[in-house]
């Protein structure tokens, strides 16, 4: 089946997803993840595939969810404050942690191939996956952050632990490849024009013999692992981290960045679009965090 947002092929017993809004560095918006879950279907439902790859065509893997508005039903509208209903609020990001759930608890290994910018909603879906190949200049890190909202997702702590994920998500740092791999964020780091060999030769690697225990114990090991992650409060987790995201964009007028007028990334997208908020809302970081800068290709 041919997909609007997305490309789909298979060959060889593993299975690629490809990203492709390269206009728009393939921000995520609702087409697109309905085409991603199709295909993801698709995937689930072929014997044939055993490896999953997920990739993007264009400069970027993905920037995140689309902020323009296009096509997508956000999380937040342009002012959370005239939102008629909270619960609206509640049931989009839930809605959004079952997506990312869907892809983690997915029963063939997955693969994702990280080149350039790889932020927010984009980055949650790379660390859905089972494993993280990617450029060593890519540029990984949670924009929303500097937006004054909290991440929606718990895997961050369960990858890096607690005082990296600190660091990272209460400062909106941005970090390349290199440090990503360093600090466990990412199974490997390798130069741009080695990063699709290194991709396929892990995904053949997994589709002729799944590892040492071949395809009954990837899938047994994959259910015992979901069990742990359950033991060890990682559901109730992902519920806490999509209600507090919620209630994030929702402070006590005063209290936020935005009510005490420093920045307001919907007024200024409002005024003088998406690009000069971006602009405006990255600018006062770049001091502290210079942003590691992907290389063209």
């Amino acid at each position: 089946m041919e997909y609007e947002n997305v490309l789909l092929e298979t060959k060889d017993r593993i299975a690629t997803i490809t990203l492709n809004r390269p206009e728009k560095l393939n921000a995520i918006n609702d087409a697109m993840f309905r085409d991603f879950e199709a295909a993801l279907d698709e995937v689930r439902r072929d014997p044939e595939s055993m490896v999953l790859i997920i990739k993007a065509a264009g400069r970027a893997f993905s920037v995140g969810q689309d902020l323009s508005g296009v096509g997508t039903d956000e999380v937040m509208p342009p002012h959370p404050g005239r939102k008629a209903y909270l619960s609206d609020m509640f049931v989009n990001s839930m809605q959004s942690n079952f997506r990312w759930q869907s892809i983690f608890e997915f029963h063939k290994w997955t693969i994702a191939q990280v080149h350039g910018y790889c932020l927010a909603a984009g980055l949650d879906l790379a660390m859905s996956c089972r494993a993280i190949i990617a450029t060593e200049d890519a540029v990984f890190g949670d924009p929303s952050i500097r937006m004054a909202l909290s991440s929606p997702n718990p895997l961050w702590t369960y990858r890096i632990g607690l005082k990296k994920t600190k660091e990272l998500l209460l400062t909106g740092k941005y970090i390349d490849g290199k440090e990503a791999e360093n600090i466990g964020l990412i199974m490997k780091a390798v130069p741009g024009d080695k990063l699709e060999d290194e991709v396929i030769m892990t995904a053949e690697t997994f589709a002729k013999s799944a590892g040492i225990g071949g395809f009954d114990q990837e899938v047994l090991m994959l259910a015992s692992n979901m069990a742990t992650f359950d033991l060890s409060g990682f559901a109730a987790a992902r519920r806490l981290a999509a209600n507090v995201h919620v209630l994030s964009a929702i402070q006590r007028p005063g209290r936020s960045i935005i009510d005490r007028g420093e920045f307001n990334f919907y007024d200024i997208r409002e005024e003088k679009g998406l690009k000069a908020a971006i602009e405006a809302r990255d600018t006062p970081f770049r001091e502290y965090f210079p942003p590691p800068q992907p290389r063209r290709s």
